[in-house]
């Protein structure tokens, strides 16, 4: 007998020792860019971080590619908590709160040093705190870098953008930043951009080098203006629901894992731009490096009067008096 019962604790202390302590709790990530992306393989880079820095209590899978949704998609369901993490323009999260498009307004950073100059100020995640009562929780910062035109036509002044349809996130800042420069800014989604331009449904669209390139849309683009006329930062956002649910240390290491992130970006993306720009200048027609000065004089009136009216003259006050050092 006492064979068969050492034999029972024996088989049942073996199963208790190939079975975790405790199941991984699993968190998505939903990513709108191709594996390719700088921001992709950040969200890969944290996933990784996080699952480290919890010693496995947290499993976080990245879906790449738009196989969660767009980003309007993934901004309601983080709100709603159904799926936890995702990369996002803070253009669009002003679909949330209105004053998150102040930082859409453009040429209020002088230069990138001045971006991160700005972004590493308490007084830019104070600002952004204002998402939490929404279900949002800006974890860290992820750059985009300085935003471009890539159209059929060469754009060399304002006066060449007369009458074209530039594809914008669904932003009113942007939209009316492309009407002060005499083009209509068209919302499309981020996944059906490269079929407008193909179709003609738009003339072109703007981001950055990066995007350019890993969503092939030199093949529907002759010409890529640098002007540089927006740095709009990305944040890794996190639901205030599945945060909430999370211990402490949990919590803690989710935020350290933010931190780090932010620093693998900023390295990355810096050997993108330079590599991806170059990728460029091999694969459209021409690359046009214009005067900034009466792109940024058409804007100059729309800046004063949307930070108005979206209630954050002070934040831009700020935002603009501190490019006074750069």
């Amino acid at each position: 007998m006492r064979r068969v019962i050492f034999g029972i604790i024996t088989m049942f202390a073996v199963v208790a020792l190939a079975m975790p302590a405790s199941a991984a709790t699993v968190l998505k990530f939903s990513s709108i860019h191709e594996p390719n992306h700088p921001s992709a393989y950040t969200a890969e880079f944290f996933a990784s971080r996080v699952k480290q820095l919890t010693k496995g209590e947290v499993d976080v899978q990245v879906y790449h590619s738009r196989q969660l949704g767009d980003a309007r998609d993934n901004v309601e369901n983080v709100r709603n908590g159904s799926i936890a993490f995702t990369s996002v323009s803070i253009s669009n999260l002003s679909q949330v709160m209105p004053a998150m498009d102040a930082w859409s307004l453009p040429f209020i950073f002088k230069s990138d040093d001045h971006y991160w100059y700005c972004l590493n100020d308490p007084k830019a995640m104070e600002f952004m705190k204002q998402l939490e009562p929404k279900g949002i929780k800006t974890i860290t910062w992820i750059t985009s870098g300085a935003r471009n035109f890539f159209t059929q036509k060469p754009i060399r002044t304002p006066a060449d953008m007369k009458g074209m349809k530039i594809r914008v996130m669904a932003s009113p800042v942007m939209i009316d930043t492309m009407k002060a420069m005499g083009a209509s800014g068209v919302p499309v989604a981020w996944g059906e951009l490269y079929t407008a331009l193909q179709t003609g449904v738009v003339d072109g669209g703007e981001n950055n080098h990066p995007s350019v390139i890993s969503m092939k849309f030199y093949e529907v683009s002759k010409f890529y203006t640098i002007d540089e006329h927006m740095r709009i930062p990305d944040v890794n956002i996190i639901s205030t629901k599945v945060f909430e649910k999370l211990s402490k240390s949990q919590q803690a290491a989710i935020l350290k894992a933010g931190e780090e992130a932010t620093a693998y970006m900023r390295g990355a993306w810096k050997v993108a731009e330079v590599e991806d720009l170059n990728k460029i200048k091999g694969l459209m027609k021409e690359v046009i490096t214009v005067d900034k000065k009466p792109f940024m004089e058409a804007v100059a009136p729309l800046v004063k009067e949307s930070a108005k009216k979206l209630g954050a003259e002070s934040f831009v006050d700020w935002v603009l008096a501190t490019g006074k050092n750069f």
